[in-house]
């Protein structure tokens, strides 16, 4: 007899979550007027014997009673502790769950060995396929762990509700207890499912489909999508663009799936390669907030995108946003490069005033001459500080509007604002590698020599733009770029090429002198070297300039010469 099919329902039907918790505190230590507590209590049962759960809780000292977040970071990663911090000092407990089990750590989750493959260094398979059923996974398993957390964290005393977080594979687990657990709310943070379609496009050229009987189990008992309709608590979904571990193309979808009763929200984030911007910890916060401490926050209906013609031929995009709540900002993004979701250059078109509409803006998209499509999505900002954006709208010309533009070997001057560069995501630099650090990882218009503006990143400054059709390089060009620092510093600049179905990075060293004029600086192909001592031939095929710089160094007119 084939393996059954599991769905939600079926997988989860005889789960018991009553048995006795059993907790054990293993060491406790006051840090800053924080109890931090290192736990174990047990979890469900198995052949073998009962999971023994691990967490660390931190808590207010002194505080009779307190909304608890319980945090589940991506898989394989440290518990970080600003992270922790950002949320207890908004007033919140905390608990950080530990699902990845032994990891050579002295204290961590231990699973009984006939479910060893829940221990994240041993999943293999068992985290990407479903060879028997839904319920001999890892996901069953770190679901079933997270399940008993949140029952753990509603028994005690003081915790006066519960909310839960999840960063990447943390947050595929939240999906999976959405419809069982008793949480307040869940933010899944560029977590959204469809893991089963990785390198199937939804709007590029598909490979084609052959989901077999695995396929259509892990489909229907592990992906968060089908989880989805079965939510009962609200949910916002934060959504890093050009992340590489998921597609982001397909968040929207998951969250149409959820039930139209759910309250529910979304946000992505295009500023930072991977990187969560400042205003979605604000959209986290007020989430938090409401859900948890019962403030009275409106939060924002979904809002929409559409295309236009105007009376002088201009192709437009117009947002439509919630009409209950008053603009602070609005306009949208869109890009050219339609088939890798990792690496697109996101243009911003901010709207003017005269641009605002009532409940909506209308701006122009300046599509280059040669492109046929383009991915567009809407974003707005209220009054109350929260934000939203629309779903990813594919737009298919069929003509040639007055706007479209033509190839430029101008990669970047600083008409383009902020626009042509972001933030270059460093893990060592991030916040549970995702958020960037408050007054880090913007990038900024600063006034060089003579006024001049010039753009810059404490992170270092990332674009895409070079392997889009409008900027790629023509044939026999240098690389050219003007560079200004009030200390001086080394330049380091990165090229990105694909060879062979591989990414090699080609690197070269300039100097930057000390205050002064801008410094022009002109480069051939032959000056950048791969880590193996090869040389850049030419500059087609480049996917992606970077520059990282220890001091502070500005840039414009970024050029192939």
């Amino acid at each position: 007899m084939a393996n059954p099919i599991l769905t939600p329902i079926t997988l989860w039907k005889d789960f018991d979550e009553s048995l006795p918790l059993n907790e054990e505190i293993i060491s406790q230590t006051e840090e800053d007027g924080v109890v931090v507590s290192e736990v174990y209590f047990d979890g469900r049962q198995t052949a073998e014997g009962r999971v023994k759960i691990f967490g660390r809780y931190f808590a207010p000292k002194g505080a009779e009673e307190f909304p608890v977040v319980m945090v589940l970071f991506e898989a394989g990663l440290p518990v970080d502790r600003k992270f922790v911090d950002w949320l207890l000092s908004r007033g919140y407990g905390v608990f950080c769950l530990d699902y990845c089990g032994d990891d050579g750590t002295e204290h961590h989750t231990v699973y009984p060995s006939d479910v060893s493959y829940a221990n994240y260094a041993m999943a293999g398979r068992r985290m990407t396929h479903v060879d028997e059923t839904a319920k001999e996974t890892s996901w069953y398993e770190w679901a079933a762990v997270a399940r008993y957390c949140v029952r753990y964290l509603s028994s005690r005393k003081e915790v006066s509700s519960v909310g839960a977080i999840g960063i990447r594979t943390g947050g595929e687990i939240l999906w999976k207890i959405a419809p069982f657990s008793p949480l307040s709310c869940m933010i899944p943070i560029c977590a959204a499912g469809w893991l089963a379609y990785a390198g199937v496009g939804k709007f590029g050229a598909r490979s084609e489909r052959i989901f077999n009987e695995e396929r259509h189990r892990f489909l229907a008992g592990i992906e968060s999508q089908t989880y989805a309709p079965y939510c009962k608590c609200p949910v916002l979904l934060l959504c890093a663009i050009n992340d590489k571990k998921y597609n982001c193309d397909r968040v929207y979808d998951t969250f149409q799936q959820i039930n139209a009763d759910t309250e529910k929200a979304i946000l992505f984030s295009a500023r930072g390669n991977g990187l969560m911007g400042e205003h979605t910890l604000v959209n986290l916060y007020l989430f938090l907030d409401k859900y948890l401490k019962g403030r009275s926050i409106y939060l924002t209906k979904p809002i929409g995108v559409s295309f236009d013609e105007d009376e002088k031929g201009n192709l437009v995009a117009k947002g439509n946003f919630d009409p209950m709540c008053e603009i602070e900002e609005c306009g949208v993004f869109y890009t050219e490069e339609i088939d890798n979701y990792k690496a697109r250059e996101w243009t911003r078109v901010l709207a003017t005033e005269e641009q605002v509409e009532e409940n909506g803006c209308v701006c122009p998209l300046d599509l280059y001459a040669g492109s046929s499509r383009a991915l567009v999505y809407s974003f707005v900002r209220y009054s109350n500080g929260f934000s939203a954006t629309s779903k990813i709208q594919e737009f298919k010309a069929k003509k040639e509007y007055c706007n479209t533009v033509g190839k430029t070997r101008v990669i970047y001057s600083s008409d383009d604002g902020l626009n042509g560069f972001i933030a270059y995501r460093q893990r060592a630099k991030s916040v549970a590698d995702c958020f960037v650090s408050e007054g880090s990882g913007t990038t900024k218009l600063l006034p060089g020599y003579g006024g001049i503006m010039g753009i810059s990143c404490d992170l270092g400054l990332l674009s895409f733009r070079v392997s889009e059709e409008r900027y790629k390089a023509p044939e026999n060009v240098d690389f050219q770029f003007d560079a200004y620092s009030q200390t001086g510093g080394v330049s380091r600049v990165f090229f990105l090429r694909n060879e062979e179905g591989q990414q090699v990075l080609y690197a070269c060293e300039v100097k930057v002198e000390k205050g002064g004029r801008w410094q022009k600086i002109c480069l051939r192909p032959g000056e950048f070297k791969s880590d193996t001592g090869a040389s850049l031939t030419d500059f087609s095929d480049v996917s992606a300039l970077i520059f990282l710089n220890e001091e502070e160094i500005l840039y414009n007119n970024v050029i192939w010469l």
